[in-house]
C-alpha cells in the first residue's frame, strides 16, 4: 500500500461556508461529539493509490468523493445500490464515503454491518422526523431526501454484510495527546507526547494513511480508563444495580434479536454518544429511556468500553 502524501495533512483553515452545525446532546462530553477541525490544505495530487489486495486504484480527490465512494475489492458483497456508492446529489452523499464499502464506518460514523435491515430502516425514518439527532446534522439533512425504496436498498444491502473485529481495546492511565480534523476523525499529534486519559474514551486510527485511503476494513485503538472493561461487563450482564442487564433485549452474545440491535464491536465513542442521546432525548426511545436514567458518565464510558472490547465476529 503507498501511503498519503504527508502535505495531505498539513493542518490549515476551513472556510466558514464548509461548517456544519453540530446538533447538541445534552451533557454528552465534548470528546464524544468533537466539532469539525482545521482542514487540510488542498493539494493538488494526481497520484493514484493502490491497497494491498485491491486491483483498484483511485486518486485522493476519487477517494475523497462523498459522491463515488471508492470500492476497493470487488466480489467481498453484493453489488452497491446507487444511493450507497453514489448517493444522488447535490445533498446526498453515498452511504458507502462515511460507513464504507465494508459497513464498518468510522468513529465520527457508526458501523452497520451486522445490524438488520428493519433496524437501520428505523433509523433512517427516526433521523428524517428528528425523533433521533446525528450530532454531526447530516443524517438529520439527508434522511428526510431518501425515497422510501433507497432507505430500503440501502438497509437491506449493509444488512448483508458480515461484522468484522477491528477494534484493540487497550486500559491506560494515559494517551497520546490528539487533535480532531476536519472530518471528525481524532489522530494522534505525534510531537505532542503523552497526557492522562481522565475519565475520556480516544479513539484513534492504527495506522492513518490506511484509513485516508477509506480502506474496507482499518484498525483503530480505542484507550479506555483502566478497570473499565470489567465495570461495563458488570452493568452490561447484571445490570449493576443501576439498569436492566442489556442481554435481556440485546441477546446472551450481544448480537442482537428481533427486538434490539447488535451492540458488540462497535466504536465506543459511537455507543457513549447513543447512551447520553437516550438520556438528553434527543434520541427517542420509550425502551432505552428508563434503562439509561440510573446510568452516570463513568457508568457510560465503562459499557462503552466493555462492549467495544468485544469480537462481534463469535459468541461470547
Amino acid at each position: 500500500m503507498k501511503l498519503l502524501n504527508s502535505a495531505v495533512l498539513v493542518v490549515g483553515i476551513i472556510g466558514a461556508s464548509l461548517l456544519q452545525a453540530d446538533n447538541v446532546i445534552l451533557n454528552a462530553p465534548s470528546w464524544s461529539t468533537p466539532a469539525r477541525g482545521a482542514s487540510a490544505d488542498v493539494v493538488e495530487d494526481v497520484t493514484t493509490y493502490s491497497l494491498k489486495g485491491s486491483t483498484k486504484r483511485y486518486t485522493q480527490a476519487e477517494i475523497d468523493d462523498k459522491f463515488s465512494a471508492p470500492d476497493w475489492i470487488d466480489g467481498d458483497h453484493a453489488p452497491m445500490p446507487d444511493i450507497v456508492r453514489y448517493g444522488k446529489k447535490p445533498q446526498v452523499w453515498a452511504c458507502a464515503s462515511c460507513h464504507l464499502a465494508s459497513g464498518l464506518g468510522h468513529p465520527e460514523s457508526s458501523t452497520l454491518a451486522g445490524l438488520t435491515a428493519e433496524y437501520i430502516e428505523t433509523q433512517l425514518e427516526n433521523f428524517a422526523t428528528g425523533a433521533r439527532l446525528d450530532y454531526s446534522g447530516h443524517m438529520n439533512r439527508m434522511a428526510p431526501l431518501l425515497t422510501d425504496q433507497e432507505i430500503k436498498e440501502a438497509a437491506h444491502w449493509f444488512a448483508s454484510l458480515k461484522p468484522q473485529d477491528f477494534l484493540d481495546v487497550i486500559e491506560t492511565d494515559t494517551v497520546p495527546v490528539t487533535l480532531v480534523d476536519d472530518s471528525r476523525m481524532r489522530l494522534v499529534h505525534n510531537s505532542a507526547g503523552l497526557e492522562p486519559i481522565g475519565g475520556r474514551i480516544i479513539e484513534v486510527p492504527e495506522d492513518i494513511g490506511h484509513v485516508k485511503l477509506r480502506a474496507p476494513l482499518s484498525k483503530f485503538i480505542s484507550h479506555v480508563p483502566m478497570g473499565s472493561i470489567a465495570r461495563g461487563k458488570n452493568i452490561v450482564t447484571t445490570g449493576g444495580g443501576k439498569a436492566a442487564p442489556c442481554v435481556v433485549c440485546h441477546g446472551a452474545d450481544l448480537k442482537g434479536t428481533s427486538i434490539a440491535p447488535s451492540l458488540a464491536g462497535n466504536f465506543a465513542i459511537y455507543t457513549v454518544r447513543q447512551l447520553h442521546g437516550f438520556k438528553a432525548g434527543t434520541r427517542k426511545s420509550v425502551e432505552m429511556a428508563p434503562m439509561v436514567t440510573g446510568l452516570g458518565d463513568q457508568d457510560i464510558v465503562d459499557v462503552a468500553a466493555y462492549l467495544a472490547s468485544l469480537n462481534p465476529e463469535v459468541a461470547l
